[in-house]
């Protein structure tokens, strides 16, 4: 029999980078990313039964995780430091991956959103579809966007 609480654990270790980066890319502040991983892990936690297949764990907890970043970002006036805008506005390097990152935290959610769970997430369009509440043709047609957008912004 496996031990839930460990397997919860392991599961966790294995998405912690992936969850920071999905609500990274929806919070865009160090500080409520924290909050929001945090309270997300405590809600899946207490949740864990409700979880049916095992094998969903991952689109299961970035759901709640969008849920809860998006809770976070509406329950509090979100100001924008001009300086972090500013800083990689004239420095775009297309030669690494950094840059792409600063090119897709550039972008408007949901295309933020999509991009990173579909690129670095290695999720599938009906995952997400399934983690955001759209339809898979729109989550397509964001994709297709996003990606057009990026080329925009690092000039390919």
């Amino acid at each position: 029999m496996i031990d839930t609480k460990s397997w919860f654990c392991d599961n966790i270790k294995k998405l912690e980078n992936g969850m920071y980066r999905l609500s990274y890319s929806i919070l865009r502040n160090e500080s409520d990313v924290e909050d929001a991983v945090q309270e997300t892990i405590c809600r899946a936690y207490k949740e864990l039964e409700n979880l049916k297949d095992k094998r969903k764990f991952k689109p299961w907890i970035y759901r709640i995780l969008q849920n809860t970043s998006i809770e976070i970002l509406n329950g509090k006036k979100y100001c924008l430091n001009i300086e972090d805008e500013n800083i990689q506005e004239n420095k775009i390097d297309i030669d690494t991956n950094l840059t792409i990152w600063n090119a897709i935290q550039k972008l408007d959610n949901p295309y933020r959103t999509v991009i990173t769970l579909f690129y670095y997430e290695d999720l599938s369009i009906k995952e997400i579809s399934t983690i955001t509440g759209s339809k898979v043709d729109a989550i397509k047609k964001q994709l297709s966007r996003g990606r057009e957008k990026i080329k925009e912004i690092i000039k390919i």
